[in-house]
């Protein structure tokens, strides 16, 4: 297909959704947040799995905790939590914290996070739900530290959404800043496709029209009376969905399935744009810098099979030295990084 067929394709699909469906306009939270029983496919270690040392996604996992109990100075105080999902990494820095408070607009991630800590047996953290878009339940100058993880640009007006963090946090206080910005998606991925699985015989396909010029995303929802394994038998033989296999025609051929569409749109700051916007806002000094979770993932490349750690206290000690020098270690903001700001 050539490249001006496939663009007239993609925006044939978004126009015949606009116009036949009339997708109704919503938050994330409405969008797929309060549908999820688990965000992360209760994939995590120590919240939903054992810890293995022997899969690099728990290693990275535990890089990602320290990436955030050091770069917040979180030790021993109040940290804050924003969109905090099936309670990560609330749940797995309260160990290391006086207390933690995980915010969020959807009521279910708070039941989920809630359930979590209960059967954990953790006592120290705490869950909230606001309505996206209003002022933090919390007076000024209330946390020492603000975990933010792929949960700010979720917001409908992202920078006001710094500001209220900004507003709640101690002077001198730390957040840090784990992002999703759309420049990994540049050069064949701005349109892309997702489903996901309610229950029997219910399913979403998620469709994603990403603008990664002007930082923002346009998603489509539309919830189909069939199996997700259904809908992808459909689309492929060999079991791997692609945009390109979302046509009008096929569209059209399941419209009598399509019980509910919706649009949501979502704001997503570059790492550039993140720094203008702190500077504004008044933060005293913003840090870009590599982050906890990669240098986790590269210690764990380094080690053959037999030679590699097995057990937790092991790996949490070689861990935390790489990861007390990666949270300082300052990144160019093109690579679009983690971001500690200062108040």
């Amino acid at each position: 297909m050539s490249m001006e067929n496939q663009n007239a394709s993609e925006k044939n699909v978004f126009n015949w959704i606009e116009e036949k469906l009339m997708p109704k306009s919503c938050t994330s939270e409405e969008f797929i947040y309060n549908e999820m029983e688990s965000q992360s496919e209760y994939s995590l270690p120590i919240i939903y799995q054992p810890f293995d040392a022997s899969k690099i996604s728990h290693w990275k996992d535990r890089g990602q905790l320290y990436d955030f109990l050091y770069s917040t100075d979180g030790e021993g105080k109040i940290l804050l939590d924003f969109g905090p999902g099936d309670g990560w990494p609330s749940l797995i820095v309260a160990p290391y914290v006086k207390k933690v408070i995980g915010i969020d607009s959807s009521v279910k991630r708070i039941e989920v996070c809630t359930e979590n800590a209960k059967r954990m047996g953790i006592t120290n953290a705490e869950f909230i739900k606001y309505t996206v878009g209003t002022k933090l339940p919390f007076d000024d100058n209330t946390f020492d530290g603000i975990m933010a993880a792929s949960s700010i640009e979720q917001t409908p007006d992202p920078k006001k959404t710094v500001e209220e963090l900004y507003r709640v946090l101690k002077p001198k206080g730390r957040l840090r800043i784990y992002y999703e910005a759309l420049s990994g998606y540049r050069n064949g991925q701005e349109q892309d496709i997702w489903i996901s699985e309610i229950k029997d015989n219910l399913c979403k396909i998620i469709l994603y029209n990403r603008n990664i010029e002007k930082e923002y995303a346009v998603q489509y929802a539309l919830t189909i009376a069939m199996s997700k394994k259904e809908v992808v038998k459909q689309l492929s033989a060999e079991g791997e969905v692609s945009f390109n296999q979302i046509t009008v025609p096929y569209l059209e051929g399941i419209k009598h399935k399509i019980i509910n569409s919706q649009v949501c749109k979502t704001i997503h700051p570059s790492g550039r744009t993140f720094v203008s916007w702190l500077k504004d806002i008044g933060f005293g000094k913003i840090i870009p810098t590599y982050n906890g979770g990669i240098a986790a993932a590269k210690l764990f490349d380094q080690y053959s099979d037999k030679d590699r750690p097995k057990d937790l206290a092991s790996i949490d000690g070689i861990i935390k030295k790489v990861v007390s020098v990666a949270v300082q270690f300052e990144a160019p903001t093109y690579i679009d990084p983690f971001i500690t700001a200062i108040k």
